[in-house]
């Protein structure tokens, strides 16, 4: 009997991370079984990119406490009574599978580079947690990580499915404009945020009165109402394929870390304007080797982007951290399926 894994997606990012473990598990003949929450552009591009059937639970709670945990609550009750039978759950940073998977007496594993989060949430669950070597290991196990359960892999979580990435040739077509820069805003609903402000208004004011063109990404419908009044910016139908829309783009300026991190791995000028207290760890690693730039004033970015150059794309690197990983699930995985036997 084939092996069944369940991967729990919860954020857009999450689609293109899994598409080639994925496409790995299937190589091995494993089966793939999906779970998605409801957030963003997440169902839109998981169902554009893999196309595969999948049960939706949960919404995102936004920045409260009290309903972030009963939304928890909620969706792992919800997942419990729903998803069928697995042999081992896989997350990024997900406290609900783990949770399943050893109510279950199932193999756990997790994906993070985000060493400011609660991690003790899902850490005790964690049969198998992947994290980048740059990130101390003290620092992950004061997070309640099982120091045998810890793998730290030498590179980045971008670097894992960037790997397989191949450029659509076609992609300019979807777009009005051939030279861009991509504006993604702050997550202000999210509560490391603790109501600061967001930069955009005054960045895309900015950019246009510098006559740069702007593929704008909102996360919410609010987003979009910063942009209604300028015509160089341009804002997708439908989710559009993010890995594309930086390997074409001139600059990303993003204030979340996965989009910078994604743009940094594939040498596209990347500034983060991350609006949390405090920057990852990975952040800090791709800044000090001058492959990111952090900064929350206007005028240092657009600075930035005058003198900043694109640099060919190398994918090699991606490709070796990629086999790391996969050669670590593999032989987990064939571990526990031959000792469950």
């Amino acid at each position: 009997m084939e092996p069944t894994i369940w991967i729990d997606i919860t954020n857009v990012p999450h689609v293109h991370f899994f598409k080639p473990i994925i496409n790995h598990f299937r190589e091995r003949g494993y089966k793939c079984i999906f779970s998605l929450r409801d957030f963003a552009e997440t169902k839109n591009l998981f169902e554009k990119i893999i196309g595969e059937d999948y049960l939706e639970s949960g919404i995102h709670q936004g920045g409260n406490k009290l309903k972030k945990i009963k939304g928890l609550l909620e969706r792992t009750i919800d997942l419990e009574n729903r998803i069928p039978n697995f042999d081992v759950a896989i997350g990024i940073g997900n406290t609900s599978s783990g949770i399943i998977a050893k109510k279950r007496h199932k193999a756990s594993i997790s994906f993070d580079d985000n060493d400011c989060s609660a991690n003790w949430l899902y850490s005790p669950f964690s049969d198998l947690a992947f994290w980048p070597e740059c990130i101390s290991k003290n620092v992950l196990k004061k997070q309640f990580f099982k120091e045998k359960a810890i793998f730290q892999y030498h590179g980045y979580k971008e670097n894992i499915y960037l790997a397989d990435y191949v450029p659509n040739p076609y992609f300019l077509k979807e777009l009005p404009f051939e030279h861009y820069v991509i504006v993604r805003p702050e997550n202000l609903k999210a509560g490391y945020v603790n109501g600061k402000t967001s930069i955009v208004p005054p960045l895309l004011e900015r950019l246009h009165c510098s006559g740069v063109n702007v593929l704008f990404l909102p996360r919410y419908e609010s987003d979009r109402e910063l942009s209604a009044k300028y015509d160089n910016i341009y804002i997708p139908g439908t989710a559009i394929n993010g890995l594309d829309a930086c390997y074409y783009s001139d600059a990303v300026l993003t204030g979340a870390g996965t989009m910078a991190r994604e743009a940094a791995c594939l040498g596209v000028p990347a500034v983060s304007f991350y609006a949390g207290k405090q920057l990852l760890t990975v952040d800090k690693s791709l800044i000090a080797q001058n492959k990111m730039m952090f900064s929350r004033n206007v005028e240092n970015i657009l600075t930035f982007l005058k003198a900043a150059k694109k640099t060919s794309t190398d994918l090699s690197r991606c490709k070796e951290v990629q086999q790391e990983v996969f050669d670590k699930l593999d032989s987990f995985i064939e571990q526990k399926i031959h000792h469950s036997i």
